[in-house]
């Protein structure tokens, strides 16, 4: 009975041990942040130097437009530091609410309907962002750009597709 007994806890710690190792889901691509950027390539490239090179953007022209984007970042990064702290306290509350039948839920719907007035105002800082860059480039660095990023996104489709096609050839 005993050597059963030791059989049996050995293969549980080894069990154990097997199932924890295993990486989590997702594992190697992580979580992009939020931020007003996640997945707008124009914003997130167009300061670049290569950008600015290939745009033609130089001297006071690219040092207005890199001001006037960069407060409109600042003005995303206290809205997202604002939603996470929103977020946090909608969390704790949730566990109350699900936990306790009959529990008010008007402020973790005030927490839900602040959060969704907070990412509005994120889609609008990320349009206003397009906007700044639109009103700050020539029609002769607009076209430029447009061609830039024209040729971005097929490379990102073309990068994409074969990824698709290397995860479903995959075992």
């Amino acid at each position: 009975m005993k050597r059963s007994i030791r059989v049996g806890l050995i293969a549980l710690v080894w069990v154990a041990g097997w199932v924890q190792a295993q990486p989590p889901p997702r594992a190697g691509r992580p979580r992009p942040p939020r931020t007003i950027n996640r997945s707008n390539w124009v914003g997130k490239h167009v300061l670049t130097p290569e950008f600015m090179e290939q745009v033609g953007l130089r001297g006071a022209q690219a040092e207005q437009l890199k001001a006037e984007l960069e407060e409109i970042q600042a003005q995303a990064q206290r809205l997202e530091e604002t939603i996470n702290r929103e977020a946090l306290r909608q969390g704790e509350l949730a566990r109350n609410v699900l936990s306790e039948p009959g529990a008010s839920v008007d402020e973790i719907m005030a927490i839900i309907e602040r959060i969704g007035r907070h990412r509005t105002e994120q889609a609008k800082l990320a349009t206003r962002q397009l906007v700044v860059i639109r009103d700050r480039l020539t029609a002769e660095q607009r076209k430029k750009a447009r061609e830039l990023i024209a040729a971005e996104a097929r490379r990102r489709m073309a990068q994409r597709a074969a990824e698709r096609a290397a995860r479903e050839r995959a075992p």
